[in-house]
């Protein structure tokens, strides 16, 4: 399991590709997501220009690739509030290329993190979670199903990887909600958080201790 790099109130997992502020996902596209994997990787070494490219596109990809780099820093700086004048992050080497200047931090999954099962709860029946996507939903393939006309056939998704669980609403018709308020982008989900699905309320659980949390019908 891959550890993800913590800087400020940012936390990349590099595993997931996926960049997190306070809970809360951030958008990067493609090239600005991998200048800004290469950067704090490399956090407080100048990577120059022909690194970024070298790392990005093969000799055989024509492309404007000074353009492209300018484009990516820009969204990458959007993306962190920062200030090219007074950088916090992503400082510029004025005809070289750039520096990540933040103290980044790993953190490393926990044996504990592989022991950990996951469900969800409501009332007396509890449905347990995979890996990977969880679907809730109306639908009767669907994981968690909710058969209720209030909610959607692919209502939300419930993300499981080796760093965080995260929830997100599928376009539903009635919402999707995390302790009371509606979520509009993948929130985080913390032990003992109150999922609501249109009216209906399912807690979310973490078992840690155990390996596996049998499926339906492997009791």
């Amino acid at each position: 399991m891959a550890a993800s790099l913590q800087f400020g109130p940012f936390e990349l997992d590099v595993a997931a590709y996926d960049l997190w502020r306070a809970g809360q996902r951030v958008h990067l596209e493609r090239i600005p997501m991998d200048v800004l994997v290469l950067l704090v990787e490399r956090a407080g070494t100048l990577v120059d220009r022909d690194q970024i490219q070298a790392a990005l596109w093969s000799p055989d990809v024509f492309v404007d690739r000074d353009a492209a780099i300018n484009t990516a820093i820009r969204k990458i700086r959007r993306a962190l509030g920062d200030d090219v004048a007074d950088p916090r992050y992503v400082e510029t080497v004025v005809g070289k290329g750039y520096r990540f200047v933040a103290r980044v931090t790993r953190r490393e999954p926990q044996p504990s993190d592989a022991m950990t099962a996951y469900c969800v709860t409501r009332g007396p029946d509890a449905f347990a979670l995979c890996s990977g996507e969880n679907l809730i939903g109306r639908d009767p393939a669907v994981r968690v199903r909710l058969d209720h006309p209030s909610v959607s056939r692919r209502h939300a998704r419930i993300s499981i990887t080796a760093t965080r669980v995260t929830i997100e609403d599928l376009n539903s018709r009635n919402g999707t909600f995390v302790d009371g308020h509606r979520i509009q982008s993948p929130t985080a989900l913390g032990d003992g958080a109150i999922i609501g699905v249109g009216p209906i309320a399912l807690r979310f659980v973490a078992t840690t201790g155990i390996s596996t949390m049998p499926l339906p019908g492997e009791q």
